[in-house]
């Protein structure tokens, strides 16, 4: 029985020390890829402001005008100076831009060093082959502290021609693994970022360590003597690799204490099992007829039924009260197990059913590149639709409150989407003050109010639609008023009253299933919002034939103020 223990404990010692690794492999490699992530978005940041850069009105008129032979005066060149601080000034890390003609001149900064002096041909004739897309082009040839992008520039007003390129200087901190991951805690961890030449792009190794490590297929890695877990994530998007070695005696930790548990258990079970042998030893016959008795009522046993065989008495009636006991266990377990799997199928449906915004802003983005260059409009409809989507669905922890400016400008992108509903029937104009873009509302306060008068209001005339927003100062000095106008069909004074009426009861109205439900959803908004504000205030007027008025009237909560221009559109 000794024996029987230690082999037990030894196995099962061996069992959980694996298991202990393997799960912790999978929480590196998760890990990793959440790293990958942050480092791939690291990356669309120096794509959205070298895409800025290349489509600035200033940038593209001074390549036109190259293009078309006149060349550019020193003023113009010095005025790139300012253009490129206003865009450089929004990210840290991208130490400096620098913009070339098509021959490989420089238009900025301002000397004669050309192009081909600052990286080989083969990016320049990848940046063309990419069409506009950012081109990862390694470590700077005069600074192996930076690494170098370049991006072909194409001119709208001639066809997508290429008119030139820029070039980004991005400093080799920019990259951080650690600071993305958030989990690479442990001094002793190493974290490697490969680029799609699999050269390091950002390392903590040693630099003693040889790299042939980063392109070793197993698992575990010695390194200065110690054993290390490997663990590897790649970008679809960009083609990099993280490479997460972490010492195996991190993953262990606490080890010890299951292994003195296992010590402790076994000398309990031998010390048991000598006093149950001793006791069952000495009263063999009467343990049979406790059992046998208890066998007669008990539904716990084995799956298998026992074969009837002659025996003495009390055997025999053991053997027949334990087969009644296996048919009444068989009975439970099939139908505990039936229960079981329609819970975990409507589990894994129910998961199944879940959508990750990440896949479907990506997918949106896909669909746009691939619209890009046949349908222009319909591609920034996409771009449009997808900032739809990640406002209505994204949350900045938690928060429920967004300004006037984001919150208009997510009603300017849905105006932009439904006048491909209505084309030139629909216009709206926008008047938001400068002195009112950093106060709070509620999220989505404004958005449904304009989707029913387009929808319940406009769509149902012949005429145009016109829909106005209007942000004012109101009677109260702290407080502030956000109107809607539109000149659509109206409402009759009854539907009117009784509209107004469902904003004040929970009672389910025939009007309710439309307007009236969401203005009444409005209103309740409003009173969980501020339940502190006397002067709050969801004001409904219509004349039918004429168009209706919506009017809130809200305190004036302020945040960091921002500079934006007023919003016009029609």
């Amino acid at each position: 029985m000794l024996i029987v223990l230690i082999s037990v404990g030894a196995l099962t010692y061996s069992l959980v020390s694996e298991i202990i690794k393997d799960n912790a492999r999978g929480q590196i490699e998760q890990t990793a890829a959440q790293a990958l992530g942050r480092i791939d978005s690291q990356f669309e940041t120096i794509e959205m402001i070298t895409s800025q850069i290349s489509t600035d009105p200033a940038v593209q008129q001074l390549l036109n005008n190259e293009q078309d032979g006149i060349e550019s005066t020193f003023n113009q060149r010095q005025s790139m100076n300012e253009i490129i601080n206003s865009y450089q000034a929004f990210v840290t890390g991208l130490t400096s831009f620098e913009l070339y003609f098509s021959d490989d001149r420089r238009l900025f900064p301002l000397n004669e060093l050309p192009l081909s002096s600052r990286l080989d041909d083969e990016f320049v004739l990848e940046a063309q082959d990419a069409r506009g897309r950012l081109i990862w082009a390694g470590e700077d040839p005069l600074d192996d502290q930076s690494f170098l992008t370049i991006k072909q520039i194409t001119l709208f007003d001639q066809d997508f021609r290429s008119g030139g390129y820029l070039l980004t200087k991005v400093n080799n901190t920019y990259f951080n693994p650690s600071g993305a991951a958030e989990a690479l805690d442990n001094q002793n961890e190493f974290a490697v970022v490969l680029d799609q030449y699999n050269e390091p792009v950002v390392s903590n190794l040693p630099s003693s360590l040889s790299e042939d490590i980063l392109f070793d297929d197993q698992e575990v890695t010695i390194i200065d003597g110690e054993e290390f877990v490997r663990a590897t994530a790649q970008s679809d998007q960009t083609g990099w690799s993280l490479v997460i070695f972490t010492p195996t005696s991190s993953l262990l930790q606490g080890i010890a204490g299951i292994g003195t548990a296992i010590l402790v258990a076994g000398i309990i079970g031998l010390f048991i099992f000598m006093v149950a042998s001793i006791i069952v030893s000495n009263h063999i016959a009467k343990p049979l007829k406790h059992l046998t008795h208890a066998m007669r009522f008990g539904t716990l046993g084995a799956l298998k039924k026992s074969q009837r065989f002659s025996s003495t008495k009390e055997v025999a009636e053991l053997n027949e009260t334990y087969n009644k006991m296996v048919e009444t266990t068989n009975h439970l377990i099939k139908t505990v197990y039936e229960k079981e799997l329609l819970s975990t199928k409507a589990e894994l449906k129910a998961l199944q059913a879940q959508i990750n915004p990440h896949f479907l802003y990506n997918t949106l983005g896909a669909i746009h590149w691939t619209l890009e260059e046949r349908d222009e409009e319909m591609a920034d409809m996409i771009i449009s639709l997808s900032d739809l989507f990640r406002y209505t669905i994204a949350s900045k922890d938690g928060e429920e409150t967004v300004t006037l400016k984001e919150e208009l400008q997510h009603t300017e992108r849905y105006m932009q989407i439904m006048k491909l509903r209505f084309d030139d029937k629909l216009s709206w104009t926008i008047e938001l003050p400068e002195e009112f873009y950093s106060y709070l509302i509620p999220k989505l306060l404004v958005q449904p109010v304009i989707e029913n008068a387009l929808l319940h209001g406009i769509e149902s005339t012949d005429k145009g639609g016109d829909v106005r927003v209007i942000i004012r100062q109101a009677e109260q000095p702290t407080y502030m008023e956000i109107e809607v106008i539109d000149n659509g069909r109206g409402m009759s004074q009854d539907e009117l009253l009784e509209l107004q009426q469902s904003l004040h009861t929970s009672t389910s109205t025939p009007y309710s299933k439309g307007t009236g439900l969401a203005m009444r959803n409005l209103y309740q908004r409003l009173i969980l919002s501020y339940p502190d504000s006397a002067h709050k205030d969801l004001i409904i007027e219509s004349v039918l034939g004429e168009g209706t008025r919506v009017l809130f009237i809200l305190p004036k909560e302020e945040k960091q103020h921002e500079n934006t221009n007023r919003t016009d559109r029609g």
